[in-house]
């Protein structure tokens, strides 16, 4: 007779209904919905793309087939003096639009107790004299590289005379350097 008045209290009433309560809270928790996505993707040909400079062939400038991929495998860097290559390589907006473009540091591998620095300039127009837009400068110590910032964006004219910007490359060794190599990878994104 105890345990009749225990479960006919309003109290054990409330708490079975709670504990009920909360097993079907948690068995509808276990519900869900799904949202359903597709996507068509087409390929475009690149507006923006590599052109060689009038120093490729001192530098080993070669392209990809899309010219989207630039590779420079002569490049030196002397002791105590700087090694400038003026024109290796260009950027072309080939677009009827203009384009937002940056230079990006992607990687930096091999040897680099040799070198002061290797300087990638994007000049605005393939000569000497013209200016500098962006600059990323990879400096060394002796033990460690400095790895610069991804730069701030420019906008390359839509396709006219004036579309090929020059990317110059600047190299230093240390004083008495002996032979050493560094491979440094950038991008250059379009936006």
């Amino acid at each position: 007779m105890e345990i009749r008045k225990i479960l006919s209290r309003k109290e054990m009433k409330l708490v079975t209904l709670l504990l009920t309560s909360l097993l079907i809270a948690s068995g509808s928790a276990a519900v869900y919905y799904s949202l359903s996505m597709t996507s068509t993707i087409t390929t475009y040909p690149a507006a923006v793309w590599f052109e060689k400079g009038v120093d490729n062939g001192t530098a080993g400038v070669s392209l990809s087939a899309s010219k989207t991929v630039a590779t420079l495998t002569l490049l030196r860097a002397y002791p105590n003096a700087t090694y400038t290559y003026t024109d290796p390589l260009r950027v072309r907006n080939n677009g009827s639009v203009p384009y937002l473009i940056r230079l990006r540091p992607v990687s930096l591998s091999g040897n680099d107790t040799e070198f002061v620095f290797v300087k990638f300039l994007l000049r605005n127009g393939t000569s000497e004299s013209s200016p500098t837009l962006l600059t990323l400068d990879y400096e060394c110590n002796g033990t460690d590289w400095t790895i610069p910032s991804t730069t701030s964006q420019v906008s390359i004219p839509a396709n006219n005379p004036d579309t090929e910007w020059a990317i110059t490359v600047l190299t230093k060794a240390k004083d008495n350097a002996a032979s050493a190599s560094v491979t440094i990878e950038i991008a250059v994104d379009v936006e």
